[in-house]
């Protein structure tokens, strides 16, 4: 971040409030919030499976079924709005036909697997070659949504899992790499009667231009608690599949 001094204004005069958050531009809404919580529950599910033995494959199964038709509306809409068209129509096949996976006979659960695999492999390719940050963002949403019905997939046809986990590890660093919001550290002075206040002022902009703001005094006086930037981050960032993509990386990962 960089940091640089500016003389106040009417408009960033500084206040003698310790913290106070603010994002500029549109709030995090339910549907939102209801969607990272999807997608995280359901590589939890198929982690607490593979990794933990906590869930029969069955039990995960039904998790992540449950967890992708309670948002399947929201994420077959992001799906939707991505641009390569062969991506846009291998995730929102994944989705569709993952409502009838448990009926599925071997051989055609076998071909679902393979197909799922290279959906996110596809997905994972464009990723490195797209330079759009808004495409980057739909590629996040095929993403996020894609991978966990793969995984499951790919364990009840008895395929092995390593391979496409680093695939997706490999997905999801690429979107939080690219559609990391932008933060900029202002000092602001304000001339006062005995002493100059000096307030510390961070902006955290996404790439579509949503911010998350707060600000601290730091003189004079003991500084303000240290702003938090990460909050910052996923305040400008909410509605972008950077947020999903952070919160999925350490249940891969795990």
């Amino acid at each position: 971040m960089g940091t640089q001094a500016a003389q106040a204004t009417p408009t960033t005069q500084a206040t003698t409030h310790e913290r106070s958050a603010t994002t500029h531009g549109t709030s995090p809404s339910v549907r939102v919030i209801d969607y990272v919580s999807v997608v995280k529950a359901a590589y939890a599910a198929y982690q607490a499976y593979a990794s933990r033995n906590e869930l029969s494959l069955e039990e995960a199964t039904q998790r992540i079924l449950n967890s992708i038709d309670s948002a399947k509306t929201q994420i077959l809409s992001h799906i939707d709005q991505v641009a390569t068209a062969e991506a846009r129509a291998c995730a929102r096949q994944s989705v569709i036909d993952f409502a009838d996976i448990t009926r599925f006979t071997t051989d055609t659960l076998q071909a679902f697997a393979r197909d799922t695999t290279g959906c996110v492999t596809r997905i994972d390719s464009l990723l490195a070659t797209v330079s759009d940050k808004a495409a980057v963002d739909q590629l996040g949403f095929a993403a996020n949504a894609v991978g966990p019905i793969s995984l499951v997939a790919r364990a009840r046809a008895g395929f092995q899992t390593a391979g496409l986990k680093g695939t997706l590890v490999n997905a999801h660093n690429a979107i939080t790499a690219g559609l990391e919001p932008r933060c900029v550290t202002v000092r602001v002075r304000e001339p006062g009667l005995r002493r100059t206040i000096i307030e510390e002022q961070i902006t955290c902009t996404a790439y579509n231009g949503h911010t998350g703001w707060d600000s601290r005094i730091i003189s004079p006086g003991p500084p303000g608690p240290r702003i938090d930037v990460d909050a910052l981050k996923l305040e400008a960032a909410s509605g972008t599949s950077w947020v999903a993509a952070k919160a999925v990386l350490p249940v891969l990962q795990s």
